[in-house]
């Protein structure tokens, strides 16, 4: 894909794999939801710790593989498909009005009709989470046609 048509994909997407460098030298994938706004892409964390979290701490290299369209072509043996994948690093935010600022960004990106109920919720509940911001360094996408 072009890096227009990738960034496109990027953009209609809701949700990926965001891949992080775990404990032992094992990779750690989670499945996640997202939001791309600005050129960075913002992610939810619920509670301020968790493997992936602590990972990101440790080294925030990051990659977020994006699945678009899928289509099972049987009788051919293939698939019809687009994906993404963006290399970049992740920044925790953790201040109380940068994270209600990125739950914005986030759902201006994933659901924008929800925008200012999702500020209000994270206002309210600003002590039990944080927010990921992923600058993209790299990106790729790949389709069959």
């Amino acid at each position: 894909l072009s890096r227009e048509e990738t960034i496109e994909l990027i953009k209609s997407g809701k949700d990926g794999v965001l891949a992080v460098h775990g404990e032992d030298g094992y990779p750690y994938g989670v499945p996640i939801n997202y939001g791309y706004y600005d050129g960075k892409i913002y992610i939810h964390c619920r509670g301020s710790e968790s493997h992936k979290l602590d990972a990101i701490r440790a080294n925030p290299k990051v990659c977020l593989t994006v699945v678009g369209k899928r289509d099972l072509i049987k009788e051919k043996y293939t698939t019809k498909y687009s994906s993404a994948i963006v290399f970049g690093k992740a920044h925790i935010i953790s201040e109380a009005e940068e994270i209600v600022m990125a739950m914005g960004r986030m759902m201006e990106g994933l659901a924008p009709e929800f925008v200012d109920g999702a500020m209000k919720c994270a206002k309210d509940s600003v002590g039990a989470m944080a927010m990921l911001e992923i600058t993209p360094e790299h990106i790729s996408g790949k389709a069959s046609k």
